[in-house]
């Protein structure tokens, strides 16, 4: 028998989207589902459409709470969803979101085949446009391997995905974690760190599917994206401010003063990143240039977790995205774990062919030659005969022409088909994000020790 999911949904005001998003849930290949709607005062018509499904959710099998409250934001609506909840297993969506019809199916049928494990992560796609007019595009996120001992501070500068609708847990594991207890409800804004900290730092054991299982609606990303400078600022600052309340309830045995201190100073770098790039990229945000870089070299430089101080001098030398990366890889401890990949590059003794002549083959492949590491040749299936990029051979894949000798550049994000033809190769396989951070890391701390 199929264990239990309780599915808690905040529901305000999205009456655009939230019928979209409950068809999904109808369409789930999972038949034991509690679905938790906490209306949180909505105004516009969202508490009709829930009325409205209800019957259709309880034929199709599913318990169906509904909890009525005043307009409390969505952290208090979260919190009483959860603390409504009676399944073997828990998840949260949004309402004007939608589901793979596997969301369900994949995550809770490992965890009920793998009685080891606590909970379950999966990828995303975003999407615009409805019904036949819908429209998808890839999320272009980082990995995450089978066991990642800095996961937490890896959230903290969203280098992995930080939303809690990829995330589907054992009920004992949210329990263990005390999520529910030190659910902070006293803000409007953002719930995730209340969530993902203490569920990321409790040592559980989780299973990643790097699969789009759940579709983000980039038509309307809501509180955590604005046009302008002062509102995104405010959003980055509030949510660093929900970060040091969430670390601060960890409990000793979990997380001691040190790493307490790591990840407060963690979250607060990540927060100067942030809000500098708001200040290069949005509206408004110019006049405040000087002040976020100066923000950020001060907050590297104050948490001591970088053995180089950095200098203004140093971020106009490589850019702030270059010195910004450097600084994550540290926090991330990408440093002392690193791969080596550039030494098994540069000992290669056969071909160096980069995969991929797409978008971000033309932002990445002139990061490559600054560093003077160009492939002998790019492959990719809409290559002409003769044709160059960036002066070096478009080629045609060719499979069977590879040896072990030879080592392959992705310059692309994860492409199963191509991926899996390379499996069937004995040509190693290396991934353009990890050549880039290994790229940084030399050439960066070689010109800090000169300057040290």
């Amino acid at each position: 028998m199929q264990s239990k999911v309780s599915m808690i949904m905040p529901c305000y005001n999205k009456v655009k989207y939230i019928g979209e998003m409950f068809d999904s849930i109808l369409a789930q290949e999972w038949d034991n589902i509690e679905l938790i709607l906490v209306n949180d005062g909505s105004t516009d018509g969202t508490r009709d459409v829930i009325a409205e499904y209800e019957l259709k959710f309880r034929e199709r099998g599913f318990e169906v709470v509904i909890e009525d409250q005043k307009n409390a934001g969505v952290c208090a609506a979260a919190k009483a969803g959860l603390s409504l909840a009676t399944g073997d297993y828990v998840c949260m969506v949004d309402s004007d979101d939608e589901l793979d019809p596997k969301y369900v199916s994949l995550m809770a049928g490992w965890l009920d085949e793998n009685a080891d494990y606590d909970y379950c992560i999966c990828g995303g796609v975003h999407y615009t446009g409805s019904g036949i007019d819908k429209k998808f595009e890839p999320l272009n996120l980082n990995k995450i391997n089978d066991e990642e001992s800095y996961y937490t501070e890896r959230y903290l500068l969203t280098d992995v995905r930080p939303t809690v609708w990829i995330y589907l847990l054992r009920m004992e594991y949210l329990r263990k974690c005390n999520i529910i207890e030190n659910y902070f409800v006293n803000t409007k804004g953002s719930h995730e760190p209340g969530y993902v900290i203490p569920l990321t730092i409790n040592n559980g054991k989780y299973k990643y599917f790097p699969l789009p299982l759940y579709h983000f609606n980039a038509a309307d990303l809501g509180h955590s994206r604005y046009d302008t400078f002062e509102p995104q600022k405010q959003f980055y600052d509030d949510y660093y401010e929900l970060c040091k309340i969430a670390i601060d309830r960890l409990p000793d045995d979990i997380a001691d003063y040190e790493r307490k201190e790591k990840l407060l100073n963690t979250a607060l770098i990540s927060r100067d990143i942030n809000i500098h790039r708001c200040a290069k990229n949005l509206a408004n945000g110019n006049q405040y240039l000087n002040q976020s870089l100066e923000s950020f070299i001060k907050s590297v430089n104050d948490s001591g977790l970088i053995p180089y101080k950095l200098t203004t001098k140093i971020i106009e030398d490589f850019g702030f995205q270059v010195v910004s990366r450097f600084v994550s890889n540290y926090l991330i401890n990408y440093v002392s774990e690193r791969t080596d990949v550039l030494s098994s590059i540069r000992n290669n003794q056969g071909r160096l062919v980069g995969y991929g002549a797409g978008r971000v083959a033309k932002r990445i492949l002139p990061d490559f030659m600054s560093y003077d590491l160009i492939p002998d040749e790019i492959w990719d299936i809409k290559a002409g005969l003769g044709e160059l990029f960036y002066e070096v051979p478009l080629k045609q894949p060719d499979f069977d022409s590879l040896t072990e000798q030879d080592t392959i550049i992705m310059l692309m994000y994860s492409n199963k088909e191509v991926e899996s033809r390379l499996d069937q190769t004995n040509v190693k396989v290396v991934y353009f994000q990890d050549v880039l951070d290994e790229l940084v890391l030399e050439r960066f701390s070689e010109q800090l020790v000169k300057q040290n």
